[in-house]
Formats: C-alpha cells, structure tokens, sequence
C-alpha cells in the first residue's frame, strides 16, 4: 500500500452522524485495514449525534475550540477543548458537540473501523 498524504482543506466535508466529517483515510480512500480516520468541523451548535462502534475503540482528540463530549446511556458530559484526548471503548454510546461561539474541530480514529458506526436514538 503506497503512503498517501491529505491536506484537510483539499478534502470536502460530508454529512455524517449529523455533523461535517472530512474522510480523509479509510479503506476506500487510502486502503486502510485496522482504522478510520476523519476530522469533524463543527459550527457553533454542530455535532455528532449519539453513536456506537461495536467492535472499534475510538480516540477523539481536539484540534482547536471547545465543546461536550457525551459518554453512555446517561450521557455523561465532559467539557473538552484544545489539546484534549479522549479514549472511547468499544460498545460505549459517544457523541460530542460544539458548545463554544467558535469553530470546533476534531480528529477521530475509529480502529479497526469495520464495522459502520450505528446511530442510537434516546
């Protein structure tokens, strides 16, 4: 599999999971095999909605601005902002929104990232 490299700003955001992802590798972009990984650009108010990945862990890690992170049934809030990483278990319902006046944005890796995330409705 050659290396292949991205600049965010050549790759076109898509609605996902109710908020903007920019894919920037998987296995059909770059032929990933043991991950996702994608940047979420969130507007004040935006965000993913409440979600699972059954078999794949996740990290979430905070490029720039400030929002919430919801973690389980009871949605657990935890503020997060720049510098920020955050370890999710596989099986754990996750979410996160832009909670700030400004631009939010977040690096996602879901590994292995087989299976599609599945959306969980309260």
């Amino acid at each position: 599999m050659p290396v292949k490299v991205l600049r965010l700003d050549e790759v076109e955001p898509k609605e996902i999971m109710g908020g903007p992802i920019k894919v920037m590798f998987t296995s059909d972009t770059a032929g990933t095999k043991h991950l996702r990984f994608v940047v979420g650009y969130f507007d004040p108010g935006q965000g993913l909605d409440m979600h699972i990945h059954p078999e794949s862990e996740e990290v979430y890690y905070v490029i720039e601005g400030q929002g919430s992170v919801y973690l389980g049934e009871e949605k657990a809030t935890t503020k997060v902002d720049r510098n920020t990483a955050i370890y999710i278990p596989p099986g754990t319902i996750h979410g996160i929104r832009n909670t700030s006046g400004g631009k939010l944005i977040v690096a996602f890796t879901i590994a292995p990232g087989k299976e599609p995330s599945q959306k969980v409705t309260a």
